[in-house]
């Protein structure tokens, strides 16, 4: 199925281990988990994941729950001056709107995003989003750089 998506040859010898994340609940999709063999792999998977666009499945890297947590301070405490935030290989990046350039958050500034106040303004499913992305995220403090989490939407889960 992920094949015909991304446009991109898949095969069973690629997959370590996947597995469904959370409790099962009837009428509800639950994110897959997949660990790639080769590193190679997943990076041409991630590349390809733009091409998912407007299907309602998504792939995004499977992140520390500090990461995730960072993440979500970047995009949503200061929306003003942030223009995209987003990860590679288990690093941090950021584009600020007054730089053309991108600029990696390294670990000793991450307490200084997560200390900052949320705004009031921020929308709430976006808020909801992260918080769900927040609660799946993996609980270590340790990034496996060959994990990625596929999430489907409801129709996808009868494929599977």
């Amino acid at each position: 199925m992920m094949s015909q998506h991304l446009d991109s040859h898949l095969e069973c010898k690629d997959i370590d281990v996947s597995h469904r994340l959370g409790k099962y609940f009837p009428n509800k999709n639950r994110p897959v988990i997949v660990k790639f063999v080769r590193r190679r792999k997943k990076i041409d998977v991630m590349k390809r994941a733009k091409l998912l666009k407007g299907s309602g499945i998504y792939i995004i890297e499977d992140l520390t729950k500090k990461n995730a947590e960072v993440i979500a301070s970047l995009r949503l405490k200061e929306t003003g001056c942030v223009e995209r935030a987003w990860s590679y290989e288990g690093k941090l990046f950021v584009r600020y709107r007054v730089s053309e350039r991108n600029e990696q958050i390294h670990f000793n500034h991450y307490q200084s995003w997560l200390s900052k106040p949320w705004q009031s303004k921020n929308r709430p499913h976006t808020l909801r989003k992260y918080r769900l992305l927040l609660q799946a995220a993996d609980h270590q403090n340790i990034s496996n750089k060959n994990f990625v989490k596929l999430v489907f939407p409801p129709k996808a889960a009868a494929v599977l």
